[in-house]
């Protein structure tokens, strides 16, 4: 373990007008005195305290024998020299310094940023750099004039901008979580000061079940499964059984979450799954087929489509063939059309059906844009599209108030900002 000082030159620097000593060599001091090693001093000066930073060196050196090649002189640039309280100039400079500390930087050493020498906007630039969170191993230390100091104040102390880091952080990362980008947000969490098991958990939950990687999800909910909401785990519990239902529903949570980030492209993908799934569902509901997931499968759903309900869900089929014209074959895997035209045969399923049939004309926009290579940009009439959508699967399933990604984002923020410094 060992301390890495950087610092501007200020003209107070190596003594003040009283002779007392400045700060940079009242810190040194009081590291030394707090048992860390100085590993390196990096002293950035403009031409206004050159000298300063030379004769600093040489206290260094010759008082506390700092050996020369720790201590590095590092000239700012001509346009802070000239105008040494441009802040973002400061800034700039402060941040070469920081890179070349990192250059020696080993674990467990720490960067020691004195804020107390130079302009005011030299000073600020240490604390903008240890907020923003370029040097997470770092300490802005603060240096009192010992002609001001007050009865119990310490000269030396630590000045700690984490609340605002922090700040910044969960700034971040909360927009990335209301954004449904998760994955965003486990890189943006695992480097802040945020991070936690149940909301590294719990996101990870998400990308996983997004990406419909349901028993990965549940994995990851299981190591939170004290603290974890029960509907979380209901949720899951049903979508990793291949309920039909439960994936109609998370494919509409899906779309839903597709249309309103405007990802339209992802969102047609959705609506077409979602048919399909609708689709496999009524003719699990309603005739007890199974719609084949191997190709092995395959002749059996045809055999027992033709001999289902006395042979009128097969008799439906033909007849919706027939009036569209089109060739009918009845080998391998039943396509939309294919369902379309056995569920349309019954009249009980005609409100249902009318909306199946809305949404397979944007299916079929979607087939086309693929065999294009087209993009989508906007959906026409997608408000009305988004209407009929939910009042499908409300038809199917028992929805709830909110989208359960919603509620899975409430629950992580809920996390995160129950954190704090």
């Amino acid at each position: 373990m060992a301390s890495i000082v950087i610092s501007f030159v200020g003209n107070q620097d190596p003594f003040g007008k009283n002779a007392s000593e400045g700060s940079i060599v009242s810190l040194i001091k009081y590291l030394r005195q707090e048992g860390r090693a100085i590993k390196h001093v990096i002293l950035i000066y403009t031409e206004a305290t050159k000298t300063g930073a030379e004769d600093t060196k040489d206290w260094l050196v010759t008082e506390l024998a700092i050996t020369a090649d720790k201590v590095e002189l590092i000239p700012a640039s001509v346009e802070l020299s000239n105008d040494p309280t441009d802040l973002l100039r400061a800034a700039q400079e402060a941040r070469q310094g920081l890179d070349r500390a990192n250059l020696d930087l080993a674990e467990g050493d720490r960067i020691e940023f004195n804020a107390s020498s130079g302009t005011p906007a030299m000073k600020s630039s240490f604390s903008i750099l240890q907020a923003a969170g370029y040097a997470p191993q770092s300490t802005v230390w603060q240096v009192r004039n010992p002609s001001e100091m007050k009865e119990g104040q310490a000269r030396v102390f630590p000045t700690d901008v984490g609340v605002l880091r922090q700040e910044f952080e969960r700034k971040v990362i909360s927009k990335q979580i209301e954004d449904f980008n998760y994955s965003g947000a486990l890189k943006s969490l695992a480097v802040s000061s945020l991070a936690n098991k149940q909301a590294i958990a719990l996101l990870e939950y998400g990308r996983c079940r997004m990406a419909f990687d349901f028993n990965t999800a549940f994995n990851h909910l299981q190591s939170i499964t004290k603290t974890a909401p029960a509907q979380l785990q209901q949720e899951i519990n049903a979508l990793r059984q291949r309920q039909l239902d439960a994936i109609a529903k998370e494919l509409y949570f899906n779309a839903e979450i597709r249309y309103h980030n405007r990802e339209f492209s992802e969102f047609l993908v959705l609506l077409t799954q979602f048919q399909e799934c609708i689709l496999a569902h009524l003719l699990k509901k309603e005739l007890n087929l199974e719609v084949p997931n191997q190709r092995n499968e395959t002749d059996s759903f045809w055999h027992s489509l033709k001999s289902s309900d006395e042979g009128i869900a097969f008799k439906n089929l033909q007849d919706f063939y027939q009036s569209k014209s089109w060739e009918l074959t009845t080998k391998g895997f039943p396509n939309r059309s294919h369902m379309i035209g056995v569920l349309s045969g019954y009249s009980k399923l005609n409100q249902v059906m009318e909306l199946v049939i809305f949404l397979n004309d944007y299916c079929e926009q979607r087939n086309r844009c693929v065999h294009r290579f087209e993009g989508i940009s906007t959906i026409e009439d997608g408000d009305l599209l988004l209407t009929k959508l939910k009042k499908l699967i409300k038809t199917q399933v028992n929805l709830p108030n909110e989208n359960s990604f919603v509620f899975l984002n409430r629950i992580i923020l809920e996390q995160i900002n129950a954190l704090k410094l």
